[in-house]
């Protein structure tokens, strides 16, 4: 071989050597925007829904106790659990969305105690009070979730568990509801149906997607240790058709776009299906309180 022939052949595999780590290195930086960005503390979280969200400060006044257990990877994690006025042996899990915290799901606490409801809305890892480093995006939270159920389960031996969920919460609660015969029906608000999926909303051109795919894939569970199968509610909820499922979700919703819950709804097409058309993401609640609350108590009381 020339010299010529072995500086072309240096130059083409210096140049795919480039275009490989810098493959994987954005693919990089986009994950640990998405599984470690900043940790948003309680009090900014509070802020954020009282000014967004319509937080009401007497919430903050409603009894709770706090929980703690420890993860199977050996993180202790928080959650607060609120006692309906009446006796109920019926405790709603309510799960909330990526880089929040419990003070999320205040805003349904009141729907759900008057319909007769405990209430457990823990932190999610890497959120509010729990520890840990990485948001899994229902990977592992979904684990965790069930974790806490078993020790509710010890607290109320004739416990009769549901599950709603908010976004993140809410795929997480699919996949729950999938994994676990104890949950008797599963309200999915705003959910997404996987990871592609959700980068339609944030990416301009598919084919950007399918092309960081194996990027993402790698990087995700060789860094970060998690595998993406593992975060896929759209999967979990095909396994549901025999369950009461309610799906809501906006048209116009920027962050989890529609198209999530078309592919959820195509994988569960026993699901009943509530759309609103002009509410952006998680504020539908807080836009149309009286139609949403009206949506959850007609489901509740068919299914309960």
């Amino acid at each position: 071989m020339t010299l010529e022939a072995r500086i072309i052949i240096f130059v083409i595999s210096f140049i795919l050597a480039l275009l490989v780590t810098a493959y994987f290195v954005v693919n990089f930086y986009v994950l640990r925007s998405l599984m470690r960005p900043k940790k948003r503390e309680y009090e900014e979280l509070l802020d954020y829904e009282i000014t967004e969200k319509g937080f009401q400060k007497r919430w903050l006044d409603i009894p709770y106790e706090d929980m703690y257990i420890t993860s199977d990877d050996g993180l202790k994690l928080h959650g607060k659990f609120f006692k309906c006025a009446t006796d109920t042996n019926k405790i709603m899990l309510s799960l909330h969305g990526h880089n929040s915290c419990h003070v999320s799901q205040m805003k349904y606490l009141e729907t759900f105690l008057e319909l007769g409801y405990n209430v457990f809305m823990p932190d999610h890892r890497r959120s509010g009070e729990s520890e840990g480093h990485t948001i899994t995006f229902g990977a592992k939270e979904k684990y965790d979730t069930i974790k806490w159920i078993d020790y509710l389960e010890d607290l109320y031996p004739e416990a009769e568990f549901s599950v709603f969920g908010e976004s993140m919460g809410a795929a997480t609660a699919i996949m729950v509801t999938a994994l676990d015969s104890r949950i008797k029906l599963l309200i999915e608000y705003c959910g997404y149906a996987n990871m592609s999926e959700v980068a339609k909303g944030h990416v301009p051109k598919e084919w950007i997607i399918k092309f960081g795919k194996f990027g993402y894939k790698v990087v995700s569970r060789l860094i970060f240790g998690v595998p993406l199968k593992e975060c896929d509610a759209s999967e979990a909820m095909a396994k549901l058709k025999d369950k009461p499922v309610l799906m809501i979700h906006s048209k116009i919703d920027e962050v989890v776009v529609y198209s999530n819950a078309l592919v959820l709804k195509e994988a569960n097409p026993n699901a009943e299906f509530h759309t609103f058309e002009d509410t952006k993401h998680a504020r539908s609640m807080v836009v149309y309180p009286e139609k949403f609350k009206e949506i959850i108590t007609d489901f509740i009381q068919r299914n309960a």
